[in-house]
């Protein structure tokens, strides 16, 4: 699982859906939550978390989706079926998992700059409570 440490800079909710706006340092990320969000304070630190599986790698820039960032890849693991690609985002690390040949269709190298994504609907917001996470 990827974790980021964010805060909230925006909140937008409708019914039981809300959108929110993060920081991760100087960059924006956007969640969609299926959930009211009562509970969210502007300027409250947050931890977002995304599966492996939900990162998408490009090589060029797409300007056609919400949450792309910039990274250099730090580690390829290619397998039979799938391949785990580590990157460094900032002082971060984050790990994509990807079919093999989609993964040798982008021709990515180890220490290649490429763009990753992850959908505004695939990130978890994590917030303590008095039971814990």
């Amino acid at each position: 699982m990827n974790t980021l440490q964010a805060t909230i800079s925006g909140i937008a909710s409708s019914g039981h859906i809300s959108s929110i706006r993060v920081s991760v340092g100087s960059d924006e990320f956007y969640l969609l939550l299926a959930e009211h969000t009562d509970d969210l304070m502007f300027n409250h630190s947050v931890t977002l978390a995304f599966k492996e599986t939900e990162v998408i790698l490009a090589k060029g820039v797409v300007a056609s989706s919400a949450n792309v960032q910039g990274a250099s890849v730090k580690m390829i693991d290619k397998g039979d079926i799938l391949s785990q690609i580590t990157l460094t985002y900032h002082d971060t690390v984050i790990k994509a998992l990807i079919p093999t040949l989609t993964f040798e269709a982008l021709d990515i190298r180890e220490g290649d700059d490429v763009h990753w994504i992850v959908q505004p609907s695939e990130i978890s917001l994590l917030r303590s409570s008095s039971h814990g996470i």
